[in-house]
This record gives C-alpha cells, structure tokens and sequence, in this order.
C-alpha cells in the first residue's frame, strides 16, 4: 500500500506535474488522446515537447497515478509500450509508491520514475496557479455552450486536435491543425456569445500548429531560403506523402475510373483538373514564404508556449501584445482569407 498524494482542493495530480514541466520550459499537453483506426485506446496524461536544439527535439510521455494501490511495475510495462506505439523518446512514471524495486526496474526499461517521495514534496511546494485554467475549467467553458455540438462539435474538434500530437508529427498534422484552426477562426467573427471561447480554441490549435512546424523545420532549417520555400510548399500543399506521392495516388485514381466506371476517361480528365484546380488556389506561399525565414523558424516553440499559456489563461485572452506573434497569427488569417481587420475588431469587442 502506498499513501495518497493529498492535493489542494479541485486539483488533480496532473495539474501540479503539468505545472512543474512547464516551468522547466517545456510544451505540455494534458490528457492526449490516442487513438488507432478510430478506437479511443487510451489517454496520456502529460504530453512533454522539449527542444534540445536548433536539430533536436523531445518528446515524453507521462504516466500518473495517485491510488493506494499504485501497480506501479505493471504502469512502467504499460507506458514503455504508450512510447514505442506513440514515437517519442522518453517515458515517465508519476507513483505513489516509493520503493527502490520499482527505480530499479524502470531504469532496465529505460523509463523514469518520479516516486511518492518526489511527489509529496514537489505538491508541498506547490500552490494552485491562479493565472491558468485546469483542463476540467477549459472542457466546462466549451459545455456551457449549449449548441457546441451542432455547431460543428466544438469538444471533438478539440479532442482531435489533440490526439494528432499522439502520432507521427508532420505536415498532414499541420495541414489538419490549419483545416480546424480556420474553423473556430470564423468562428471569432460570427459567435459574439461565444468568442472568448472560440478564441482560446483557436489560440490552442494555433500554438499546435507552431509546434508541428518547429518540429518538421528540424530536417530543413539547414536549407538556403529558396530550398525551404519549395520544401514548405510541398509539405502544406501534399502533405507528409509530397508531390510524387500524390501524383502516383492520382494517377492510381484516375486508372481505377478509367477501368471501372462507363465513361471513365471523361471522369477521370475532370478529377485531375478539379484537383489540379484546388491545389493552384490554395494560397501556401503565405505560408511558405514566413516559415522559411530564419527568425521566424527560431521562434515557433516559444510561439507555441505563449499560445498556449493565453489559451489557458484565467482572465479573457486578448489579442497577442507582442508584435512576432501577432505576425504568426496574421500570417494565418492572411492564408485563411480573413480579413485582419475584421478579425482585430471583433477581438476589440471582446475586450472591452
């Protein structure tokens, strides 16, 4: 039997850990879903994004529980195994249980242990952070919204967003964090009732997005500004499966038409102009051209950071003060053609 962890009231473990790892700097996300073929497998309860270097990134997965009963050795076999299917590089386990077996073992599975020693003492330090919202406060702003779910189902969006830092991170998860984040962009402008939510939505998603980019730009900051362009365009673009990857895709298509289907040549022949149409209408070079210059690569984590720190705020998030990251933000609306302006006003609104 192992001693609970007595928490400040309304405060789960996860917080006060969350918490830690923020202030050593990291990107954390509580509670990713992971999902296989469209089945909820399980949760992680942190989700740890370091950046080592300009070439070098982390990512850690922790495993928390405060229960008399821990079963601890069984949760280091459990969050191994949540590494290897989730690609990250490091696992931890947050136990009550305080014995050495259990340091001994996780360090032969190359996991770590955070004991019930280090936890008493680190929530004995630790007091509730006023300044942010809990997970739980955040998923009960998005319920008080009555018609969240028909109005394009607000929570699962979220949910989704998510569970997208549980697989390989790439351009289609970029690609799908822009696809939602112009989703509750509109939404800004066109929910009054409901905007300072939209906006801490849009701000999370926002500061996911510019994780996704820090982490892909890890394999091409070392390109010249021309070479990065064209490799970013591609990627917003194709996604992860690049250009000849979608020509063969196609190609493979319009074959499948042509063979199956009555008057398959004409169908095929207005498949690939429509997408060769969407493609040269899609406005990447916004993109392109700002994530390709040097101090802009530099900033994305800290972007993410602070993203996600006005996301969760406890007072109403405004419009991003600093001028970089409200560049990072217009960048985007420019790429989802909304207007500036409009978008500037109606956060005014808000505000006052």
């Amino acid at each position: 039997m192992a001693d609970l962890i007595t928490l400040p009231k309304g405060m789960a473990l996860e917080e006060v850990l969350r918490d830690y790892f923020l202030k050593t700097g990291s990107y954390v996300v509580r509670g990713v879903p992971f999902v296989y073929e469209n089945d909820d497998v399980t949760d992680i309860d942190l989700w740890v994004y370091s950046r080592a270097s300009s070439f070098s990134r982390e990512i850690t997965v922790v495993d928390i529980k405060n229960k008399k009963v821990p079963h601890a050795l069984e949760r280091i076999f459990w969050v191994n195994g949540l590494k290897q299917a989730t690609y990250s590089n490091k696992a931890i386990v947050a136990t009550t249980d305080s014995r050495s077996l259990i340091k001994t073992f996780a360090k032969k599975q190359d996991v770590m242990v955070l004991d019930g020693k280090f936890l008493s003492k680190l929530v004995r330090n630790q007091s509730p952070n006023e300044e942010r919202l809990f997970e739980e406060q955040l998923s009960s702003l998005i319920d008080s919204y009555e018609l969240q779910k028909v109005d394009g189902d607000w929570k699962n969006r979220m949910k989704y967003c998510k569970s997208i830092l549980s697989k390989p991170i790439n351009f289609d998860s970029c690609n799908s964090w822009l696809a939602e984040g112009k989703f509750f962009a509109q939404l800004v402008l066109t929910r009054e009732r409901e905007r300072y939510t939209a906006i801490r939505c849009l701000y999370l998603i926002c500061s996911y997005l510019a994780l996704g980019i820090d982490f892909c730009m890890r394999e091409i900051s070392f390109l010249d500004p021309h070479e990065r362009i064209e490799k970013l365009k591609e990627g917003f673009l194709f996604g992860d499966r690049g250009f000849a990857g979608t020509n063969d895709l196609i190609k493979f298509s319009m074959n499948m038409i042509n063979q199956y289907v009555e008057g398959g040549d004409v169908h095929a022949r207005l498949l690939k102009q429509r997408f060769d149409s969407d493609v040269s209408n899609l406005p990447v070079n916004i993109l392109a051209e700002y994530f390709a210059k040097t101090e802009n690569i530099n900033h994305m984590f800290q972007f993410a950071k602070t993203l996600e720190q006005m996301a969760m705020q406890s007072k109403t998030p405004t419009l991003p003060e600093a001028l970089d990251i409200k560049g990072y933000l217009y960048c985007l609306l420019d790429y989802w053609q909304i207007n500036r302006q409009e978008f500037s006003a109606a956060m005014s609104s808000t505000e006052n």
